[in-house]
């Protein structure tokens, strides 16, 4: 269990990089990893918690812009 982050923004891109090509890895690879992976947890984890990463990672691309 991870709470080593108070704020979603504080999560480094490379930590939401990397926790978005493991819930990709997880829906390729069935059910069971799918209920695995995208749970959510109390307390929850800002860098592990799918919905919270997946927010996070739009956010940021949003504020990107298009390119």
């Amino acid at each position: 269990m991870s709470t080593k982050y108070k704020h979603g923004d504080k999560v480094p891109n490379s930590v939401l990089a990397a926790r978005l090509d493991e819930l990709a890895e997880a829906v390729t690879k069935g059910s069971d990893a799918v209920n695995r992976e995208f749970t959510m947890r109390i307390p929850a984890e800002l860098d592990r918690d799918a919905d919270l990463v997946l927010s996070e990672a739009a956010n940021r691309l949003n504020e990107l812009g298009d390119i």
